[in-house]
């Protein structure tokens, strides 16, 4: 920040002069005319200073001086222009070059002139201000590294004691281990030397920078270190299908390095190049070239956006600081294998091109003396053992997607989403006293196919740095497929700043937890997160969550008397054929356990096809949907597939076979509240309702399992693809005006069916005649009809419709033999 001048104000002087013979009186009333707080006395060129009111009749006047006959030599009018509060030397400076002024006045708060100050002035005072803030900067740098250091050699104690014990444990030190154990002891030692190896970053990058590493040079062979990275390295691919490949020539000449650290620019290289590729190849390579050996690092990954080649070696640059972020780390390992390489004597440098891959290339120094042996030839147990413990290295077998651990009977279901591994696991194990079955995911995509699977989950642990797909995006995909209400999410990461938190809830997550957390607050919140997503569905048994939403709300909690919405849907109504006649012969108890048994049953045909069931009236169902007729026509016709199905059992058991019916109709309804603010129920008001309630009446009159009304057919996008006869125009109870009306043949196999089907148009031929009052043509039809299907019940009705319409008019036909027909 630059200096601030600890005045009231700046004001630049403007060009305007006044006569030099002005008086002081003169001069004062000028000030007053242009509303000017202060006057420059002097020229452009030499300023003799800023006076105020105040200051003329004092300083220039004194006293015993008339103030008429005073002279002042020259006055220029202060601009009106000023810089208000203390300004900073940029603006001072600014405010002088653009006007070309050599020289400010600066006044105070009451207007008083305080002095001049010159450019030179202000620019030293910069350079002076400048100087203090750069060494109190490289003092705070100073300490900030003597911190890291001390810090680091600190950390580096309990470390080596974590990892010592968990290691003497997995050899056997404490006795026999279960599975379990052993696998717990290796996150631990692999999570230890993780971050001993963060550490040694830290200290190595704070050595490098104030050059205090030393290097041990000797002659190295190339190929055999690369083998050992190689090999070390390899479990770092997990399932990827990648090869690793040492193209190194065996008769290569040895570098003069400090093997630990080229082994160190290796493990960084190569380990980048894994992480960046999910397949192909990742090879090492090298050539001699004079007195130097060029290596490279080659990969067929995803390559370096040409803008972030400059910036990749410096320190704590990371490439796009994204959320989706592909891996972890400091943003320290390519800053310190550049200076490593740089303390060698040589240089690194890229070629990348993105999605083509990415050629790390360093040189150094050839020895002229054959390379040392690296190590003794080791057993394969050994080279095992090397792997094992690496820190990236994972220590048990990959999931090939959601994994289900600790499952206890019928325990709530958890989904922990998390691409490191050992945070999984310890979620697990902080949940494993709870009676959860615990469920994990890699990344974004695994969890939501899990979400889209038959395993129904209770709660959401979802982290929000993840490769691919970050946490947010996780949860808003979440949030499209469940309301917040239904399964809750709660948000785990390192992230605490506000706006993170913001995001989370804007994403639709219910709750934020920062790591590290406490296991207590992390058990109460799901529980608490758990218990109000189970009230919540409860709840929702009762008042359709789809109900909620229309009514723009996601929670019961939420709903007032009187919330109203308008909406054109589907409604179709279905009950039991001759149902009081079959409830007679079961006892109360027997009537609900067959009514629960068979609407558990058909109910859920309905939700799988976008409907909601919006009320039971004993074995009635009034379902709605939202969306297409179509989702209707295929909930009733699966529901009668459940029904045929349902009913050999029913036979072999001694009961009656069921048959229901249907009645389908498309309109504009209003859902709401009704009732009073102590008691209140959600319900549709709508003339459509009572019309699908009469129609399912006229399916047994008709013979017919679905009947649909000419609105639907209207809305339908492909009505070609449904077997439909029409069954002409009715006039049921409540309505003035007729409704045209449909049978759906149901998709069933029947000699019935077959027949109607056959006969369809023949029958709509007769429909026509006997609409346009040819009485004679249609009794032919119909008579057809019938002797070719004895059970159609509709050719039927029309063949007397036709009689009666013929003996007294064609008012005594189905509007008004049917008009009342009651509805439920």
């Amino acid at each position: 920040m630059s200096k601030r001048i600890p005045v009231q104000s700046i004001m630049h002087p403007g060009l305007e002069c006044a006569s030099a013979d002005l008086s002081v009186a003169e001069v004062v009333a000028l000030m007053h005319q242009h509303r000017i707080g202060a006057m420059i006395i002097g020229t452009p060129a030499e300023m003799v200073g800023i006076f105020s009111e105040r200051d003329l009749l004092n300083k220039v006047v004194g006293p015993g001086l008339d103030i008429h006959a005073t002279p002042v030599k020259t006055v220029m009018t202060a601009s009106l222009l000023t810089l208000p509060g203390e300004a900073d030397i940029n603006q001072a400076l600014k405010l002088m070059e653009s006007h070309n002024i050599r020289h400010l006045p600066i006044v105070d708060a009451a207007g008083c002139g305080i002095g001049m100050l010159g450019m030179r002035d202000l620019m030293k005072t910069m350079v002076q201000h400048l100087e203090r803030e750069n060494e109190a900067l490289s003092q705070l740098d100073r300490l900030k590294d003597e911190f890291l250091a001390n810090t680091s050699h600190e950390l580096r104690t309990p470390l080596n004691g974590i990892i010592g014990i968990a290691e003497s444990m997995l050899d056997g030190a404490t006795g026999e281990l279960s599975a379990s154990q052993l696998y717990n002891l290796s996150l631990v030692v692999a999570s230890g030397r993780r971050l001993a190896n963060l550490v040694n970053d830290i200290l190595d990058f704070s050595k490098l920078k104030h050059r205090t590493l030393e290097l041990n040079l000797r002659p190295v062979s190339l190929r055999s270190l690369a083998d050992v990275v190689l090999t070390i390295l390899m479990h770092l691919t997990h399932n990827k299908p990648l090869n690793l490949h040492n193209a190194i020539p065996t008769e290569m000449v040895a570098v003069l390095a400090d093997e630990n650290r080229l082994q160190q620019i290796l493990y960084n290289l190569v380990g980048n190049a894994i992480k960046f590729t999910d397949l192909g190849l990742i090879e090492i390579s090298a050539r001699q070239v004079g007195a130097q050996v060029h290596v490279s690092v080659c990969d067929t990954g995803r390559g370096i956006p040409q803008d972030q080649i400059t910036r990749i070696f410096e320190s704590f640059e990371q490439g796009e600081g994204v959320v989706e972020r592909e891996f972890g780390g400091t943003g320290i390992g390519l800053a310190i294998t550049r200076q490593l390489v740089e303390l060698h004597g040589g240089k690194i440098w890229v070629e990348s091109h993105p999605g083509e891959g990415s050629v790390f290339t360093f040189d150094l120094p050839a020895s002229v003396d054959l390379a040392e042996p690296l190590y003794q030839p080791m057993a394969n147990e050994e080279l095992s053992q090397l792997q094992f413990y690496h820190d990236e290295a994972p220590l048990f077998a990959e999931s090939d997607g959601v994994q289900a651990e600790g499952a206890r009977g019928d325990g709530f279901r958890i989904l922990i989403v998390d691409d490191e591994p050992i945070n999984g696991q310890v979620l697990a194990n902080l949940l494993s006293l709870e009676q959860y079955q615990i469920f994990q995911a890699r990344d974004g995509n695994e969890a939501l196919l899990a979400l889209d699977s038959d395993t129904r989950f209770d709660l959401v642990l979802l982290d929000i740095m993840m490769p691919r797909m970050s946490g947010y995006e996780v949860c808003r995909q979440i949030r499209q497929r469940y309301p917040a209400t239904e399964l809750p999410v709660v948000m785990l990461t390192a992230k605490n700043q506000v706006s993170d938190l913001v995001e989370g809830f804007q994403m639709g997550a219910n709750d934020y937890l920062t790591k590290p957390f406490s296991k207590n607050e992390l058990r109460a919140r799901i529980k608490t997160h758990i218990e109000l997503a189970k009230i919540n569905m409860a709840y929702s048994r009762f008042v359709p969550r789809e109900f909620l939403g229309y009514l723009g709300h996601e929670s019961i909690v939420q709903v007032r008397l009187g919330d109203q919405v308008q909406k054109q849907m589907t409604i179709f109504f279905t009950d039991i054929r001759s149902f009081t006649t079959l409830s007679e012969t079961m006892s109360p108890k027997e009537n609900f356990d067959f009514l629960n048994s068979y609407l558990s049953r058909v109910s859920p045909v309905i939700r799988q096809n976008r409907g909601f069931i919006d009320k039971y009236i004993g074995d009635a169902i009034m379902a709605l949907f939202p969306e297409s007729p179509a989702d209707a026509i295929e909930a009733a016709l699966e529901m009668l597939d459940v029904v045929y199905a349902y009913n050999p059992s029913r036979i072999a058991r001694g009961f009656e076979p069921i048959e229901i019916g249907f009645g389908v109709h498309t309109g504009s309804l209003m859902l709401g509240t009704i009732g009073e603010n102590e008691r209140m129920e959600g319900t549709v008001i709508s003339d459509a309702v009572n019309l699908a309630s009469r129609m399912e009446g006229l399916t047994k009159i008709y013979g017919a399992a679905i009947i649909l009304s000419e609105q639907v057919l209207t809305h339908l996008p492909e009505p070609e693809k449904y077997p439909l006869r029409p069954l002409g125009q009715v006039r049921v109870k409540g309505k003035n005006k007729s409704v045209r009306i449909f049978e759906l043949i149901d998709r069933r196999d029947t000699p019935g069916n077959r027949l109607k089907r056959a006969t369809s148009k023949r029958f709509a031929q007769g429909l026509e005649a006997y609409e346009q009052g040819l009485y004679d043509v249609a009794l032919l039809a119909f008579g057809e009809v019938k002797a070719a299907n004895p059970e159609d019940l509709a050719a039927e009705l029309y063949l007397d419709f036709c009689q009666q319409a013929q003996a007294f008019g064609q008012e005594h036909g189905p509007s008004k033999l049917y008009s009342d027909i009651k509805g439920h």
